[in-house]
């Protein structure tokens, strides 16, 4: 019997040959439409089962591809009129007004064929395509093949299910027999190029490369092929999620800090907006710092300014709240500053607080302009403590919203929290989730520092994720450039406006053609994603489960009450919130699941 490896190709009956173990049924391709196009058979690749599909073609020279369209033509020109209508012309010496219209097509083919070939603009050749497809259950294989039917008669082909034939169709799918199979169509190589399988669904990279571990997420296709989600293109992270309103931002970016945890000694830093990640920081142990209410988290930017690289920060950071203000920074408000700086440094810690400095500046102007950082200002609560209640978790996260009424407050906290950060950025996997990114596009300054560290942070090994509602506010920013070249990746939301003109002019700025655009405007909100790089483009879904959604998309005001409620148990009881909270979802399975699983707080990166 014919081997193939270590299999014997068996044949139990002649209708059904088997190899090894499984039945293998074949399908040729007999019949072809009227015209073809790139792909025409793309549909096989969302077929959820294994098959091969192949092409031979065996090529014919010049003068026996003009004898064989010529004889096909001769054919089909005589099949134009039958007997009856020969003898009625012959004996009445009168053409026949009635011919055979679709030989007479074909026949006008042939001709059109054989002018190609004589322009040199294609060559012609016989082929053969057939699809094969194994299984140890005969019905099952049965079926599979009937799939393929489908699929492949869905685009205008006819195909015969081999039987008698099934052994020599099978050998013309293996390289090196050109004799095996009698179908054997004659077609031009610009058919034959719309016909070979020369695409597939991109399944993404098999591992992140850079930090030496699993995709990021392994997400579902169209089809039956995964696609892992990796948003590391060589050592760069960066990644820009963009899309209207309501199409599942929140619900992404939660599950991309989850993920994000399963890199050794990872770090998550995160800027949320309407608590939306709430739980979903909780959940990993981490620290959610609501920066809206009054009391619950206070900072002090100057407990440190004994170290004079650390004081020289803190200078520029009172310089920039006194310009915010509205007072010109000459240098003899520099000087006062410094002076005053280096007066509080010989204080106690404790007293090393917006207040102390005020009393020490010598100028009234500037004590009038710090006013709103000291206490009894408007955002004394917030920066001017006696001592710091920033955390050090390995997972903290800031919510924005409330803060956001106050610009003023908003770059004196996202400045001091940046130079926080910074000191904790010491090679360990980092991701910075910056969302609504206009917030910290909006000033010029942080805007400045923002294009530099997607320069810098990089040799860091961190990665920035920009989140925004709109990508006309990152367009718009003087860091644009910045932004779309250091951004490798790229995930668009659905929207549906995405073929209006102005919205698209949007989109080709960002390296999405025609067809993309289209895709992002007909996907399913709050499902698809569509993303971008250089290694690919895939329109995925996250396909998340029960014990997922618990916490990606617990966002209502209801949810964030539950959380409360969940809280207060958790602390009476010592327990886990995430244990707590699946359980409070009717997620027991899960919460039992927890003892069991890895711990989240990984040991240090040893860099």
């Amino acid at each position: 019997a014919p081997m193939l490896g270590d299999q014997h190709l068996r044949v139990a009956t002649v209708l059904a040959p088997m190899l090894g173990d499984q039945h293998l049924r074949v399908a040729t391709v007999r019949g072809f439409p009227t015209s073809t196009w790139p792909g025409i058979l793309d549909d096989l690749n969302r077929l959820g089962f294994a098959y091969r599909w192949s092409t031979r073609f065996l090529c014919l020279d010049k003068a026996e591809a003009e004898k064989e369209l010529s004889r096909l033509r001769r054919q089909w020109f005589a099949k134009r009129k039958n007997v009856i209508a020969l003898l009625r012309e012959t004996i009445f010496q009168q053409e026949s007004p009635l011919v055979d219209t679709d030989a007479s097509n074909k026949s006008a083919d042939a001709d059109a064929a054989l002018q190609e070939l004589g322009s040199d603009q294609v060559a012609f050749g016989y082929v053969t395509t057939t699809v094969t497809v194994l299984d140890a259950d005969p019905a099952k294989a049965d079926e599979k093949l009937r799939m393929v039917e489908r699929v492949i008669q869905g685009r205008g082909f006819v195909t015969i299910p081999e039987t008698l034939n099934a052994v020599d169709a099978w050998l013309s799918s293996i390289p090196g027999h050109a004799y095996a199979n009698v179908r054997q169509p004659i077609v031009s190589t610009l058919n034959l190029a719309h016909l070979v399988p020369v695409s597939a669904v991109w399944a993404g990279p098999e591992k992140n490369a850079h930090l030496d571990g699993p995709p990021l997420i392994v997400t579902r296709t169209e089809g039956a092929t995964p696609f892992r989600l990796v948003t590391h293109i060589g050592d760069v992270g960066h990644t820009l999620v963009a899309g209207p309103t309501g199409m599942g931002k929140s619900v992404l970016l939660a599950t991309l800090a989850m993920q994000f945890r399963r890199y050794r000694g990872s770090r998550i830093f995160a800027f949320d907006m309407g608590r939306s990640m709430r739980a979903t920081i909780l959940g990993l142990g981490g620290e959610h710092y609501d920066l809206g209410l009054d009391g619950e988290i206070a900072f002090q930017p100057l407990a440190r300014i004994d170290h004079e690289g650390y004081r020289t920060w803190a200078a520029e950071w009172i310089e920039g709240r006194l310009r915010h203000e509205g007072v010109a920074v000459g240098p003899d408000e520099k000087v006062a500053i410094w002076s005053a700086l280096g007066s509080l440094a010989g204080a106690p810690v404790e007293q090393r607080t917006m207040t102390g400095l005020s009393v020490l500046l010598q100028s009234n102007a500037l004590r009038q302009a710090l006013a709103p950082y000291v206490l009894g200002g408007a955002h004394g609560k917030l920066l001017d403590a006696d001592h710091d209640r920033l955390g050090m978790a390995d997972v903290q996260c800031f919510e924005m919203e409330e803060l956001m009424h106050s610009k003023a407050a908003v770059m004196a906290v996202l400045h001091y929290l940046f130079a926080r950060f910074d000191e904790r950025f010491d090679g360990a996997p980092t991701l910075l989730i910056l969302d609504e990114a206009w917030l910290f596009l909006d000033d010029p300054v942080f805007a400045a520092r923002i294009r530099q560290w997607l320069k810098t942070l990089r040799k860091k090994n961190v990665s920035v994720i920009f989140a925004t509602q709109s990508l006309a506010d990152i367009k718009d920013s003087s860091i644009a450039p910045a932004i779309i070249e250091s951004c490798a990746s790229r995930i668009f939301l659905p929207n549906p406006q995405a073929t209006e003109p102005q919205i698209r002019t949007i989109y080709e700025g960002f390296g999405l053609n025609s067809r993309q655009i289209e895709i992002v405007a007909t996907a399913q909100p709050k499902r698809d994603y569509y993303y971008q790089s250089r290694l690919g483009n895939r329109l995925f879904d996250l396909d998340l489960g029960a014990a997922t959604l618990a916490f990606a998309g617990a966002s209502t005001p209801q949810d964030q009450r539950d959380i409360d409620a969940v809280l207060a148990a958790s602390h009476s009881d010592s327990a886990p919130f995430a244990a707590t909270w699946l359980r409070h979802r009717g997620l027991h399975w899960a919460a039992e699941l927890l003892s069991s699983f890895p711990s989240t707080h990984l040991q240090e990166n040893p860099s």
